[in-house]
């Protein structure tokens, strides 16, 4: 077991280290149906602009250049030897009515693991000692595979309350992997998306 976890080790650093993707909004006002387009850091920034990142906790805030919103909340989730294993990025939606199956939506999260996850298995999110939740993988590129998830003013409640996200992904020969996410700055970050 403890080569097999070493090599899962090895492979979500790699992958990990050599690319990460962090998603903002864009510089309009969104729907929740515009959130399938989104761009990647800087391309909503003027050409050789870096985005502005302030710490807040243990989330970074990332802005346009000019720290401007629109604004994205990130954080590097670690494996269980502390490296890098996923990107939890969360965005507010700009629309009051948006709605899924009847449920509010306040926000967006986008969560980004290394290629290599097992699909089917999707991912599974744990607030502390609540109810599980799974989301099923959207995409995988280059640089990773995505699951993007609608937030509900239910689950950024117990994200505010809480003191750690556990995200769970099955790696290829290595079975579920748990990965932590620190809630500690959460609701400051929130409130300033």
């Amino acid at each position: 077991m403890k080569k097999t976890h070493g090599k899962l080790h090895r492979w979500l650093s790699a992958t990990l280290v050599t690319g990460c993707i962090l998603f903002i909004a864009s510089a309009n006002a969104q729907k929740l149906s515009d959130l399938e387009q989104q761009p990647s850091v800087g391309s909503t920034a003027q050409a050789g602009s870096e985005p502005n990142v302030t710490k807040i906790g243990d989330w970074s805030l990332v802005c346009e250049a000019d720290g401007a919103p629109p604004c994205a909340m990130t954080q590097l989730g670690k494996d269980e030897q502390g490296s890098p294993a996923i990107e939890f990025v969360v965005r507010k939606i700009d629309d009051d009515k948006a709605e899924i199956n009847g449920v509010k939506v306040d926000a967006i999260a986008d969560i980004i693991t290394p290629l290599g996850v097992l699909l089917e298995f999707g991912l599974r999110l744990k607030i502390d000692d609540g109810e599980e939740r799974g989301a099923p993988f959207r995409i995988c590129q280059q640089h990773g595979c995505l699951v993007r998830e609608p937030l509900s003013i239910d689950v950024i409640a117990a994200l505010k309350k809480g003191n750690k996200a556990t995200v769970v992904v099955a790696a290829e020969g290595a079975g579920p992997v748990q990965i932590e996410i620190s809630l500690k700055g959460f609701t400051k970050a929130y409130g300033s998306l």
